[in-house]
Parts: C-alpha cells; structure tokens; sequence
C-alpha cells in the first residue's frame, strides 16, 4: 500500500485566549448592557489556522510566542493535542499571553478586540533558529496579529526558497505594501481590503469595486488575491482571470472562526496539489462548516466530518 505523503505547512502567527461575550447587541459608548453568556476559550490566527490544517490531515510546525502564564501553558497543551509541532513556539517572561476579546450576537455576528502581548515578542533570530520549520514546509501562511517587521523577515525568507506564501490580512492594517511583495496569495475579506486598498469604509463594495481594488493589491506583487465574502463564497482574481466561487448555503451560530479555517484549508489544498480554484472551493466548504458549531476550535472539522457535512448538504466540496 503506498502511502501519500501529508502536505506541510509552516504556520507563523499567533495565539491568544479568546474571552467571548453573547449578548443581543453592543453597547453604545458610556452604556451597559446584560450579557447572555460567557465562555473562555483558546484562539488566535495563527493557532486557528495551525488546528483547522492538522484537523484536515496536513503536517503543520507553528512559529510564535505565548507568556510564561497559565494561558500560554494552555496553549502548548492544545496544540500538543492537535499533533501541532511546537518546537518553535516560545514562552517568554514578562509579556502575557495574547488575550481576543469577543462580542457575539444572536445572529452570529461579532466584533473583536485583541491584545497581542506575547505574539509581539516573535523576532528574526527566532525566524533564523526556526528555519528549518519553513524549508521543510510546502507553504508559509501568516497574519497580522505578530510583529510585523518579523513577518515581513518571514515572508521574505519563505518566498526566496520557493515557498507558497500566504498573506491573511487580518487584523487589516493599512500600508503594508512591504508585505504584500512578498506574499504568493493575500486573502482579505471585504472589510480588510477596503483598509488594504485606503477605501472608506462606510463606502459599499460591488463586485466590480472587489476586482478593481484586488488587481491593485496585485500591482504590488501577489499572484492572486482571494477576497471571502461569507455566505456569497470568494472571488479570486487573477492578473488575466477572475473566479467566483460559491459556497453551501447553512444557518449561521458563530462566526468567529469562518477566515481562521478558511486560510488554514486553502494554505492545505494547495500544498496537496489543488488548483487554486479547488482549493478555494475547498476553503469555502470548510469555512461553512465551522461556522455552524460555537466556539472556533471545537467547530474546525476534520476530513471525515466535512465529507458526511457535504452529503448531508448534497455538496460535493472539490478535493475533499
């Protein structure tokens, strides 16, 4: 019996407990509201992404830093359990653990503040001494939530050997071209390329206005840029080619964890050899399952599950 070889993924990001609120809505400025719920539970980008690619089959190392507090000890314990290698995650003194915090609506919706803390404190020799988690990777696939002139070192190390590169741009942050020439593929959803591309923010976007502000993205070095749009599915646009691709229509619960799967899927198909739009497909699927579960770890499917999902939806999610 030949065995196919599991894809590899470097993942270089963050961790961060996440402190989630229910509440029916936000409160205005100076007002207090009830909650109708609480529940602590562990998050971050970066760790998401690290447990939807182990969850779905792929060999992930994963590169960032918690606090020497309980949190971080949380952390290496989550993701030992998900068989994430950690040999590049440091504790470090005096810095506290990255912490989320969510608010959540009836409908799914949420909103989310973060204090990255110990994510910050991920700097180039920790790059260097981790060198060998990114050649040993098919794909680097980082965000936003980490020292942002480390992930630029990263990047730029992953793409000068040849690696895939992708770029989640989340939390969105303007002028980061010095990023975007390094990335392969830059994922945002609308809200984050309207910040990439200095779009107001109150401002719609039309499908066309999504192309256009994508091919600008791409000016600045990308090969592809994937814009997520929820329930609609994604847009890939291309330098000659633009793709809609849907997704399964399902009731939403939490949102919360839809990006952090659907990056770490993407960043696994196209490893396994997936064109980009099988493995944007794929990505879609697997985002629309976690969204119907509570909570952004315990919702990340695993690849037996999102087949019977897809039956049950009759879907048949592409190189699933």
């Amino acid at each position: 019996m030949v065995t196919t070889p599991k894809a590899k993924i470097a993942v270089m990001g963050s961790y961060n407990v996440g402190l989630v609120v229910n509440a029916r809505r936000m409160p205005e400025w100076g007002e207090t509201i009830l909650a109708e719920g609480f529940s602590e539970c562990p998050g971050g980008k970066g760790s998401n992404q690290a447990v939807s690619v182990a969850r779905l089959g792929g060999e992930v190392r994963f590169i960032g830093c918690v606090g020497r507090d309980h949190y971080g000890d949380d952390a290496i314990r989550l993701l030992t359990g998900e068989q994430v290698d950690i040999a590049h995650l440091k504790q470090v003194e005096g810095a506290t653990t990255g912490v989320g915090f969510v608010f959540l609506n009836e409908h799914g919706d949420n909103c989310i503040i973060v204090d990255p803390g110990a994510n910050l404190h991920v700097y180039a020799a920790d790059i260097d001494r981790a060198i060998s988690a990114i050649d040993e990777s098919d794909t680097l696939l980082v965000q936003l939530e980490s020292n942002m002139e480390t992930t630029a070192y990263a990047m730029k190390l992953a793409k000068d050997r040849g690696k895939t590169v992708i770029l989640n741009p989340a939390p969105a942050q303007a002028n980061v071209d010095f990023l975007l020439e390094h990335a392969t593929i830059v994922t945002p959803n609308e809200s984050e390329l309207k910040i990439l591309s200095g779009w107001e923010p109150s401002r719609p976007l039309e499908e066309q206005d999504c192309i256009m502000l994508a091919r600008r993205l791409l000016a600045k070095g990308p090969k592809a840029v994937v814009v997520t749009w929820g329930e609609l599915g994604a847009l890939i646009v291309l330098a000659d080619e633009v793709i809609h691709v849907p997704t399964l229509q399902v009731t939403a619960k939490d949102t919360t964890g839809a990006g952090d799967a659907f990056n770490g899927a993407l960043a696994l198909a196209l490893a396994e050899g997936q064109t980009i739009r099988e493995a944007v497909q794929f990505a879609c699927t697997v985002g629309a399952y976690t969204v119907t579960g509570q909570e952004v770890i315990p919702s990340l499917p695993t690849r037996v599950q999102l087949e019977a999902f897809c039956r049950q939806h009759e879907g048949v999610g592409e190189g699933i």
